[in-house]
C-alpha cells in the first residue's frame, strides 16, 4: 500500500494553515503544525465544517492537531487546472478543503524573490502534486 507524508498548507480563504498530509495505506490524514495566519474563528469554523472536536483549541495551545483521518474509499481528490499541480482538492461529503504544496506567497519572506527560486518553488510544488496523484491512483488499486 502507498505511504506519503508532505509539508503542506490548508487554504482557508485568505488565510492558511501549515500542516502535514498523509497517505498510509488507504487512510489519508491532515495534521495542522500552527495556526499559521488563521484566526481563532477560523479554526473553530474549520473544526465544525469538518466535524474534528477540540481541534481548534489543540492548534491555538500550540500542539499539533489531527483535523481528518478519512478512508480513501469516502474521499475524491483533484487538482484544478489553475493550480498548475501544485496544489490539491479534498471533498468528503460536504466538506472541500484546499492544499498547496508551497507556502503562500503572503507569508514568504520577501516578495521580492529572484525570479529564478520561484520558478524553481514551483517545479517543486509540481513534483510533489504528481508524487499525489500517483500515490492516491495506487491506493484505489
Amino acid at each position: 500500500m502507498p505511504s506519503l507524508r508532505t509539508p503542506v498548507w490548508l487554504l482557508r480563504g485568505i488565510s492558511s494553515i501549515p500542516g502535514v498530509l498523509a497517505l498510509q495505506g488507504s487512510s489519508l490524514s491532515f495534521v495542522a503544525t500552527d495556526t499559521g495566519s488563521a484566526w481563532p474563528r477560523q479554526l473553530r469554523t474549520l473544526e465544525h465544517d469538518v466535524g474534528a472536536p477540540g481541534f481548534a483549541a489543540a492548534v491555538e495551545s500550540g500542539a499539533s492537531s489531527v483535523l481528518f483521518r478519512w478512508p480513501t474509499t469516502e474521499v475524491r481528490v483533484w487538482v484544478p487546472w489553475y493550480y498548475f499541480g501544485g496544489g490539491l482538492k479534498i471533498a468528503r461529503g460536504r466538506s472541500v478543503l484546499r492544499f498547496s504544496f508551497g507556502r503562500p506567497a503572503n507569508l514568504r519572506g520577501s516578495h521580492l524573490d529572484a525570479a529564478s527560486e520561484q520558478i524553481q518553488e514551483v517545479r517543486r510544488m509540481r513534483a510533489r502534486g504528481d508524487e499525489w496523484i500517483a500515490a492516491l491512483r495506487a491506493a484505489d488499486h
